[in-house]
């Protein structure tokens, strides 16, 4: 169900306000969770020196909010998903001034620490699936696409904004009130989800929905993504790229920048920043004029082209111009990948499975990351920081010509928006069956 009253932004005519209101919110955690971020790392390597401590935190954290999508993405199909992302928003807001606190007293415990960024991630990992299952609450199938687009314009303005102000806070005024820009950062986007009718997120539920378990849902949702072929094959790809990516992101780039090129740390800031303005760009323009003119699997496989070249040209290339733009065209790619996949996804899938396939499907992807932070250890010690980013980008080169021998996916991205309304069942209904296995003693 839609609302009746149309919003406007940034050139998005017949977007719902509310909508517009939830995603400014999600903008604010990002940018703020960015801001723990990147202040986690340089507290981390600033207090042990260690490259392997770091790592290991990294991976537990994300292991953490790649285990509670698959663990806890029913939730948003069975009870009120706005009520879970108010929850969860003021549960990040509590860990928030729990780092704030340790930080200002100087307290580092990689223990503490550690849980308190593992329980960050675990709200994460429930947030982010309802981002997407949301938008139907507000859109019409027509519009499905263009709310993405809304989406990944608020997400490239976080991770645009995120690095320059938490690299700004770091380099000026300390790792504290890169904590503290957290804080506040949730506090008013708490403010704001508050004001969104609970009411709005009511799950329609049937009689077989409301009385199922949270086990039969968790193995439900596993089910239907390994029946419904196109998503469970796109999944396995993303998980091997997302292998490279994410250690990338969170551990190569502050080592590159760090130890390999000897830049400040503004530097990651401009290279996350180059990376959000690609979001921006990509999502805001390049995907909307692509729409008429490129077929959707193409922009598909052309994005995970443009990530494998990011990759590429920071091992190879060691000018401080072509790597921010290659960031840059890392975020268009990411975009071209995101929106088509994240838009088919949504529309195909039975609404009564839209949140646990959006979760399990993140899960899949994400699955391969806290092995590859870990594997990153190895290979920095053998390779170095330059040749592993390399052979990483080659891979993901790679990988993005495997797209198109996954079943149906040509079929399912050339298919209009308004003709995908449960395709899924449709080409899948085994998928769908509600089977599980009992444990019951007769």
């Amino acid at each position: 169900m839609s609302a009746n009253f149309p919003g406007f932004m940034w050139g998005f005519p017949g977007i719902d306000r509310r909508l517009l209101k939830m995603q400014f919110s999600f903008l604010l955690m990002v940018l703020g969770g960015r801001c723990n971020q990147l202040a986690v790392a340089w507290w981390t390597l600033q207090e042990t020196g260690s490259a392997l401590y770091f790592a290991n935190m990294v991976a537990c954290s994300i292991a953490a909010e790649v285990l509670s999508k698959p663990l806890l993405g029913w939730l948003g199909d069975k009870y009120n998903k706005i009520l879970i992302i108010k929850l969860a928003s003021w549960i990040s807001l509590i860990t928030a001034l729990f780092m704030v606190v340790l930080s200002a007293t100087g307290l580092f415990n990689p223990w503490t620490v550690g849980a308190l960024m593992m329980i960050s991630s675990a709200i994460v990992g429930v947030r982010d699936p309802l981002q997407a299952s949301i938008i139907p609450l507000f859109a019409n199938d027509d519009k499905v696409s263009l709310a993405f687009r809304t989406k990944s314009v608020m997400s490239s303005f976080s991770i645009l904004l995120g690095p320059v102000l938490a690299s700004g806070l770091i380099y000026g005024v300390g790792i504290t009130f890169a904590f503290a820009a957290d804080f506040f950062a949730i506090l008013i986007a708490g403010l704001l989800i508050a004001t969104i009718p609970s009411h709005i997120g009511v799950t329609g539920e049937d009689e077989k929905t409301s009385g199922a378990s949270g086990f039969s849902m968790i193995y439900s949702s596993f089910k239907v993504v390994y029946g419904v072929k196109v998503e469970f094959y796109l999944a396995i790809i993303a998980m091997l790229i997302n292998f490279a990516l994410f250690p990338f992101f969170t551990i190569l780039i502050p080592l590159y920048v760090k130890d390999v090129i000897q830049y400040p740390v503004t530097y990651i800031g401009l290279l996350d920043a180059s990376f959000g303005l690609g979001i921006l760009v990509g999502s805001y323009k390049i995907i909307g004029w692509l729409s008429d003119r490129v077929p959707r699997d193409m922009c598909v496989s052309a994005g995970f082209a443009l990530l494998g070249c990011n990759l590429l040209v920071v091992g190879t290339v060691s000018s401080s111009f072509i790597v921010p733009v290659a960031f840059f065209c890392g975020g268009v790619g990411l975009m071209l990948i995101n929106i088509p996949t994240s838009a088919v996804r949504l529309l195909a899938t039975p609404k009564l499975h839209r949140n646990r396939v959006f979760a399990t499907v993140s899960f899949l992807s994400a699955a391969a990351s806290p092995l590859g932070s870990f594997a990153m250890n190895s290979l920095i010690a053998y390779l170095g920081v330059a040749l592993t980013v390399t052979l990483l980008g080659v891979m993901v080169l790679l990988l993005s010509l495997l797209v198109f021998l996954v079943p149906d996916f040509k079929t399912f991205m050339r298919s209009q928006d308004t003709q995908l309304n449960d395709a899924y069942l449709e080409k899948y209904p085994e998928a769908f069956e509600q089977r599980c296995p009992s444990f019951r003693v007769n």
